[in-house]
């Protein structure tokens, strides 16, 4: 009897299998991504999400992404200036609109809001500090708890390309504006080294390393998916 009713678990599970792969693109309405540039730029991170199609010309979606020391990939730990106490944890709820229905390849317009959760223990590093005159100094410390909040909304351009058998990739590009909140805590030997401004392009990806504060500006948003549909 146990046997019969597994080899029906089976037979049915096998016939799902085959009608998801029978399906069109188009009757495919669930989508599983994974970020390639998130866990490949600074700050790492494994990203995940899910897309649902509500209909041809409107889908919604979140990604879930986390990293830890423990979590990537060892050659990231000193490109990244990556310590044990690692952790980043991002949510980013999304609305797609598809602007070419009926087509092959989407092109789709999405809204979609973000908020990171980032913290690590720093050591021999420095960063700026504004004081009550708003000049900027430069500071070096030993050790130094960091943390940063960032947030905020974009506004996107996304191709949804599929390609095998289900496998999609999807380039994005987006702008938007972001809030970002960074804070060093129990500094050790902390020193005055110059009074410089700083430069937000020059600092380049680290930026969030380098600035503590509060401070709301533009943000771009590119990404790479490699995605499943069924």
């Amino acid at each position: 009897m146990k046997k019969n009713f597994l080899l029906f678990l089976f037979v049915i599970g096998f016939g799902q299998l085959i009608s998801a792969q029978e399906k069109s693109n188009d009757e495919r309405k669930n989508v599983i991504t994974f970020s390639v540039l998130s866990a490949a730029l600074s700050p790492p991170r494994w990203t995940f999400g899910y897309i649902y199609k509500l209909n041809e010309r409107y889908w919604i979606g979140s990604e879930i992404g986390y990293g830890s020391y423990h979590s990537i990939p060892v050659s990231h730990k000193p490109k990244y200036k990556i310590n044990e106490d690692y952790q980043l944890f991002e949510i980013r709820p999304e609305f797609f609109i598809n602007l070419s229905e009926n087509r092959r390849v989407k092109h789709l317009i999405s809204s979609e809001f973000f908020y990171i959760h980032h913290t690590d223990h720093l050591e021999n590093g420095e960063y700026y500090r504004n004081d009550a005159q708003n000049f900027s100094y430069l500071y070096s410390y030993d050790e130094a708890d960091y943390k940063r909040i960032k947030y905020g909304l974009n506004i996107n351009y996304n191709i949804f390309i599929p390609t095998h058998k289900g496998l999609v990739f999807i380039p994005k590009v987006g702008l938007g504006v972001k809030n970002r909140n960074v804070k060093y805590s129990n500094v050790t030997n902390l020193e005055s080294v110059d009074t410089r401004i700083f430069d937000d392009f020059m600092g380049g990806l680290e930026n969030h390393y380098k600035k503590e504060g509060s401070s709301t500006d533009f943000n771009l948003n590119l990404n790479f998916k490699i995605a499943y549909q069924f």
